[in-house]
């Protein structure tokens, strides 16, 4: 005979009823448990850092930001700008030589080649005209007389020959003209890149009045007026004559003005501004370095 019940925890029997519930009861309680840690977990999560980038070069290094004091990482962060700003122009100036490079590259390839296709043509027609002078030495009517083929056979040599010369002759012109035309592209090409380099640092460039400067100073005139080959010296050149300039003029200032009795120098208020700042040396511009220098050389003169 089956029974109908089942045997609970403490070995009575019970009803089948009563062991559902008891293990709803265990599963409900697992529920739980396993809620309860997923809320642990959650909170135990943490919190996310704010981090900051720093820029050196192509590299880029992210730290936390409450790793570095305020003022330290204003210091650090204009650090890196001016790293990034250095890296970046030696960049553009690193791709602006090797543009130029390669273009002098190029350019000395085609005229290598050219060169060598017209050495061959005047070579080759050097030999044709050998062989041409020889042929003409030959006293064709004496020849007519005692062998006539042989003479028209020499006679035509020689016109296909001078042909031949003449075609020659023709290629080493057209190899000639063609690297002409490629040295001056190249020349215009350096003029262009040089033009552009002066206006990038010399905003009130003056190229006749450089010219002018340098003639004066023993330059020919021919030459002069090739600076966009050579900006570096027109730069130069230029920064001479505005030294030069206002050399004079302080010069001139000084021999006009009439000697008097130096007042007592004005002393300013303690504790209070004159309104008057001086840059340091570093961040004058050319003008205002110059006059800087020679306001102490007028000083050191007026002693």
């Amino acid at each position: 005979m089956m029974m109908s019940g089942t045997t609970d925890a403490a070995g009575q029997p019970g009803t089948v009823d009563e062991g559902l519930r008891d293990a709803a009861a265990i599963a409900g309680g697992m529920q739980d448990d396993g809620a309860e840690g997923a809320d642990e977990q959650d909170e135990a999560e943490p919190e996310e850092i704010e981090e900051i980038e720093l820029s050196f070069g192509a590299k880029t290094l992210k730290v936390a930001k409450s790793a570095i004091p305020d003022e330290v990482r204003a210091e650090l962060e204009d650090f890196t700008k001016n790293i990034q700003g250095d890296y970046t122009r030696k960049t553009q100036e690193i791709a602006e030589q090797r543009k130029e490079f390669e273009a002098q590259r190029d350019l000395y390839g085609k005229l290598q080649s050219l060169g060598g296709e017209a050495r061959k043509a005047f070579y080759a027609g050097e030999a044709i005209a050998n062989e041409l002078a020889q042929l003409q030495q030959i006293d064709l009517r004496a020849l007519r007389q005692s062998n006539p083929d042989q003479a028209r056979w020499i006679s035509d040599e020689i016109a296909v020959k001078r042909s031949d010369l003449i075609n020659h002759v023709n290629a080493v012109s057209q190899y000639e003209t063609a690297i002409t035309a490629e040295e001056q592209r190249a020349v215009a090409s350096l003029e262009e890149s040089g033009r552009a380099r002066i206006a990038k640092t010399v905003k009130s460039f003056d190229a006749d009045a450089v010219i002018a400067y340098a003639v004066k100073a023993g330059v020919s005139e021919q030459d002069a007026k090739k600076w966009p080959l050579n900006p570096i010296t027109a730069e130069f050149a230029w920064k001479a004559m505005q030294y030069d300039k206002l050399h004079a003029s302080t010069k001139a200032a000084i021999a006009a003005k009439p000697n008097s009795t130096p007042s007592a120098p004005v002393r300013s208020i303690s504790g209070k501004s004159t309104g008057s700042t001086v840059k340091a040396p570093e961040q004058m511009s050319d003008d205002e370095y110059y006059r800087w220098e020679m306001s102490k050389t007028v000083k050191a003169m007026r002693r």
